[in-house]
């Protein structure tokens, strides 16, 4: 009887022990299904957020590849989330910045620190437009990097401006020229060069005849175009890797780089006259101008910039006091070019 009665107790003792794991289990489980109700809720809460925000979100793994793209980045690119997940998004980024985003983008996994990054981006339509990439790295609450989470905002418009900018100070608005700034930094490149080869560089100076007589009797409408015009001319009298610049007013200046023989300065020189001695059609006038040039060689006259335009300068005023369709070389006579009969 004790026996039965020991063993009974034992059961009773089992059975409330199994009783206990059983409802242990139970709220474990509830614990579950309501972490992965909150956890689906916080993903559901993420996305709005994300597909409400006013710039480009994404995700991305410990490797770097992403796998979440907000609704406004797949807005406008035009391309849906498997078709940007991972790498593939990456072969949109224009082929002039790909290798610097790579290089760039993995050095910010590899050291798991924030980066921003500017590209261009190329949308469906073909259209590439520049935008600035920030990331954040994100960790687990052990500590250990998780990826990173980022944004994106279009910079096109600022990218634009900052170019303008660029343009204005470097380009002769009128012409389109470089002007004063631009050419100084272009002799001292070309110098620089120069030094290394041991090439030659002819500096012209050059001033516009009766450009004066031109505003007054036409306008200074009409002297604006006769300008463009000229630059049109004197460019394509000289090789695309020499430079024409406006200097101010109705002068301008040509660099002569890798020049070998004093020949082929005077060749340019006398190219110049004769084209600007051939008439303008400004507006329906007919406009006959001259040139007057003034011709400065490194390291012949000096191996300064400001020296050489100086030289330069003062050549090209013994020519125009010489007459007409003539150049002159610093420290020498005048030559007048001759006429063709």
């Amino acid at each position: 009887m004790k026996d039965e009665n020991r063993k009974k107790a034992e059961l009773i003792d089992e059975l409330q022990t199994l009783r206990r794991r059983f409802a242990s289990l139970e709220k474990e489980l509830q614990e579950c299904i309501d972490c992965k109700a909150d956890l689906r809720d916080s993903e559901d809460r993420f996305q709005i957020m994300a597909d409400s925000a006013p710039v480009f979100i994404w995700l991305a793994n410990t490797d770097g590849s992403r796998w979440f793209f907000n609704k406004v980045w797949l807005d406008y690119t035009g391309r849906t989330i498997d078709e940007e997940k991972d790498d593939r998004w990456m072969a949109n980024i224009h082929p002039d910045d790909i290798e610097g985003f790579r290089e760039s983008y993995a050095m910010a996994t590899g050291i798991q620190k924030p980066f921003k990054l500017e590209y261009r981006l190329r949308r469906n339509d073909g259209v590439f437009r520049w935008v600035l990439d920030t990331g954040t790295p994100r960790f687990t609450i052990e500590g250990a990097f998780a990826g990173f989470i980022g944004s994106c905002v279009g910079i096109s418009e600022r990218k634009e401006a900052e170019e303008q900018l660029q343009h204005i100070a470097h380009f002769d608005l009128l012409t389109g020229l470089p002007n004063r700034f631009l050419f100084f930094d272009r002799m001292n490149h070309a110098i620089e060069q120069a030094k290394r080869y041991s090439h030659i560089i002819a500096l012209l100076f050059l001033d516009l005849n009766r450009f004066k007589s031109v505003n007054d009797t036409l306008g200074h409408h009409a002297g604006d175009v006769l300008l463009k015009e000229t630059a049109t001319r004197l460019s394509a009298c000289v090789r695309h890797a020499d430079t024409v610049a406006r200097m101010g007013g109705d002068e301008f200046n040509i660099i002569l780089s890798g020049i070998r023989e004093k020949t082929d300065i005077k060749l340019v020189a006398e190219k110049i006259i004769e084209t600007l001695s051939t008439p303008f059609d400004i507006e329906g006038a007919e406009c006959t101008i001259g040139v007057s040039i003034g011709i400065s060689l490194f390291p012949t006259d000096s191996s300064e910039t400001v020296s050489l335009v100086s030289q330069a300068d003062m050549a090209m005023y013994k020519a125009k006091a010489s007459g007409e369709s003539t150049y002159c070389f610093s420290g020498s006579e005048p030559i007048h070019k001759p006429k063709h009969t």
